[in-house]
């Protein structure tokens, strides 16, 4: 690893005016939690026979693991020393396969991943690792061992000591901060990297939504040491239930050991943080990750797949899907009837849209399974559905592509992800023989897979532009269907006018769901905002800008030709399409009823 790049220069830390804002709140909110203790004392002293309110509260935690965690049901338990440190992790899985790195959030630990760990073992060499300070792994008390740098270092040094060159992240909540600071500063140890319900860190601390448990008022109280673990310990049980309230509805779980069942397990989570030194490691996160920044223009260049529950109160949705921005080469996919953890919520999605981004779609699943199912997720709703949301695919006329076109909401901007086109398995084989990274045909094999990936690409972009705009086409195709005569300029502009409508319907419904209720009145503003951009976008354009690209259904032989469209998209590139503006229909003379349409 000594060519290795570490580029922690990337991280920035926040003025010291901003820190010293954060610690005065800080000491603010832990004064009323010791207001708050000490007045429990003295009615507790006055009054013998009242009882603390943290003593109600506290639950009886189980003193030692669920037999479910301890059994190698799931994988081998393995320790890696690093210095001081020892980490605990669970591995399975062929050791010669590509190796998988899950890192889990917080409050969690490597059982999070339970639904994942069976699914990757048949193509990947998984590693579930406990964070340092987490369940089995050692637990630093010094807050100066959970800096970005030093868990950066310490990632790069455990997957050192496994024999990994290159991994797979997959990173959700705290586990997905850590996956994006360690795809910034070590980039050429990161093959693919998966963001799990998690922000990118220049978004995250600064959007948190009020209604968060972890909200920024929490992130301020957490700053001081010794008071936050003791107050989390006492209401331990609320905090997780909270955090996984989905978890009481599982189905049971089937331990390896003797068969026996069990539908409690939250006694994985209630094991892993019953103590106070269980808590402090999680927290000397936040304490450090708070005033760290990624410098401006940096940009993530492995590919990566970003994931979110649509329901998730943690996070803002729109801030998941901002993340984007410091990507080259991502896709976003949003689950529907998900919340803050979908690799739980909803596995068995979950598990399909990450298999396809790691390994594409070759690996078992039913005939019936490969259909896949129209979204109507934040993304894939976009532009009465142009944009198609992860794996979905399009479909114009006859014709069925796989496209993985995907929408920015942000910007209107579409990036397309080649992940999906791998070079030629035979090109690949020989290049996982080579044993010296510098040799002769090592460089000549790479030369090959970075021409077959642009070959691809270029063919990738080919079709997501004609299934982009043939979902465009086809709404004015169903519009236009049965006329014979060219539209006038003035029907032309009407016909226009009633397209940007057609978003209206959809946003009076969410502004009735918003005006039931206090709790609903932030429900589907990331939808709303998306839309709102969208038909922005498109009324500027139409109205004072280039234009919306359509054919000239104003000309008989355009219009003709655009009749006797087939409705498939390889066949888009026949028709003559132009910048179509109001100014421009405007200016255009009306046809003339006895214009003989053009053979």
């Amino acid at each position: 690893m000594a060519g290795q790049k570490q580029n922690y220069d990337v991280l920035e830390v926040l003025p010291k005016w901003e820190i010293a804002k954060i610690y005065l709140r800080c000491l603010l909110a832990n004064f009323v939690i010791l207001l708050k203790w000490l007045y429990e004392s003295v009615k507790c002293k006055v009054n013998p026979t009242a009882i603390m309110r943290r003593t109600i509260e506290r639950t009886d935690f189980p003193n030692k693991p669920p037999i479910f965690m301890t059994d190698t049901n799931l994988g081998r338990h393995s320790y890696v020393k690093l210095e001081n440190t020892k980490l605990h992790f669970v591995e399975a899985g062929n050791r010669s396969n590509p190796i998988v790195v899950l890192l889990h959030g917080f409050p969690d630990c490597w059982f999070g991943w339970r639904y994942q760990i069976s699914e990757l073992t048949h193509y990947f060499h998984v590693i579930a690792l406990d964070l340092k300070g987490f369940n089995d792994s050692d637990k630093p008390h010094w807050r100066f061992e959970y800096t970005p740098k030093k868990v950066c270092e310490d990632l790069r040094k455990f997957l050192i000591a496994i024999s990994a060159k290159s991994v797979s992240i997959i990173g959700h909540d705290l586990g997905g901060t850590i996956g994006w600071y360690f795809a910034h500063t070590n980039p050429e140890m990161v093959d693919k990297f998966v963001s799990v319900s998690t922000p990118h860190p220049n978004l995250l601390w600064d959007n948190v939504p009020k209604s968060s448990p972890f909200n920024r008022s929490w992130l301020e109280f957490v700053q001081l040491p010794m008071l936050p673990e003791m107050e989390l310990k006492h209401t331990a049980d609320k905090v997780l239930r909270r955090c996984y309230p989905h978890v009481a509805k599982e189905k049971l779980y089937l331990s390896g050991t003797n068969g026996s069942m069990s539908n409690n397990l939250m006694e994985a989570y209630q094991y892993s943080f019953c103590q106070t030194d269980d808590w402090r490691g999680p927290l000397n996160y936040f304490r450090n990750f708070l005033f760290y920044r990624i410098r401006e223009g940096e940009i993530i260049q492995c590919p990566c797949l970003i994931i979110a529950g649509n329901d998730d109160r943690f996070y803002k949705l729109e801030t998941v899907v901002k993340s984007s921005e410091f990507c080259e080469n991502f896709m976003i996919k949003i689950i529907e009837q998900s919340g803050r953890a979908p690799h739980q919520e909803m596995a068995t999605e979950f598990n399909s849209t990450l298999l396809k981004f790691l390994i594409g779609k070759k690996y078992s699943q039913k005939p019936s399974e490969m259909q896949p199912t129209s979204s109507r997720g934040l993304v894939g709703r976009m532009f009465g559905g142009i944009g198609t949301v992860a794996n979905n695919t399009v479909k114009l006329g006859n014709n069925l592509r796989e496209t993985y076109a995907f929408a920015n909401p942000l910007n209107g901007i579409y990036n397309i992800n080649v992940s999906y086109f791998q070079p030629k398995q035979t090109v690949l084989k020989e290049l996982a023989k080579c044993k010296h990274p510098q040799s002769r045909k090592t460089l000549a094999l790479a030369r090959k897979i970075k021409k077959i990936n642009n070959r691809e690409k270029i063919k990738l972009g080919h079709a997501a532009k004609a299934n982009i705009m043939g979902k465009k086409l086809a709404w004015f195709a169903e519009k236009l269907e049965g006329r014979e005569q060219p539209l006038e300029p003035s029907e032309f502009a009407e016909l226009i006018d009633l397209y940007l409508q057609r978003f209206d319907e959809e946003l009076e419904q969410i502004k009735i769901v918003q005006s039931i209720g206090k709790h609903r009145a932030n429900q589907h503003a990331s939808r709303e905002a998306v839309i709102r951009s969208t038909l922005g976008n498109e009324k500027l354009n139409f109205n004072g800008g280039g234009g919306l690209e359509l054919p000239d259904l104003c000309d008989p032989v355009q219009f003709k030709q655009f009749q006797e469209w087939d409705g498939n998209a390889a066949s888009i590139q026949h028709l003559k399409l132009k910048f179509i503006s109001r100014k421009l229909l405007q200016s255009s003379k009306p046809v003339e009823k006895d214009a003989k349409m053009v053979e």
